[in-house]
């Protein structure tokens, strides 16, 4: 059984060495077709936040339920122009193109307070994101694709 957050609850999480999960369609703003589009959690207006207990460091993993399916159309058609690397094996820390990217994650701990972009999973269901320098992170959700957010205190 998987801990989810719910989307009418509070935009703040704690997070503990209990794995929690965001849901995309928690972020109730990422709608692009609704006049709302800045409400909800997980928006530029009102992002995630993050906090674990001080002295833990915050563990962020994509669950892409698309990547598997992404990968077998590319093998299908021998494609491989929509095969990108994630976030964390990307140097800049960011995607392809926007239209890859699920979000960003704001790690204003960090010396030139960094900005990781969360990006589709190549081809693993599960992809770690990033490891935050501190206790706290911002998490922005930019689309409802079929994915989640998995944090973890650590």
């Amino acid at each position: 059984m998987i801990a989810v957050v719910e989307p009418d609850r509070s935009c703040a999480v704690s997070v503990t060495s209990s794995p929690l999960h965001i849901a995309a369609a928690a972020a109730a703003g990422v709608d692009s077709l609704s006049t709302q589009s800045n409400i909800g959690c997980g928006t530029k207006i009102q992002p995630w936040m993050l906090e674990a207990p001080a002295g833990q460091r915050i563990n962020i993993s994509l669950l892409d339920f698309t990547a598997a399916a992404r990968l077998a159309s590319q093998h299908l058609t021998r494609s491989t122009s929509h095969v990108i690397t994630s976030s964390s094996s990307s140097s800049s820390g960011s995607c392809v193109d926007e239209k890859h990217q699920y979000g960003y994650i704001i790690d204003k701990s960090s010396v030139n307070k960094k900005n990781v972009s969360v990006c589709q999973a190549r081809s693993n269901r599960q992809t770690h994101v990033y490891m935050s320098t501190a206790n706290a992170a911002q998490l922005f959700l930019t689309t409802k694709e079929n994915y989640l957010i998995k944090v973890e205190g650590l």
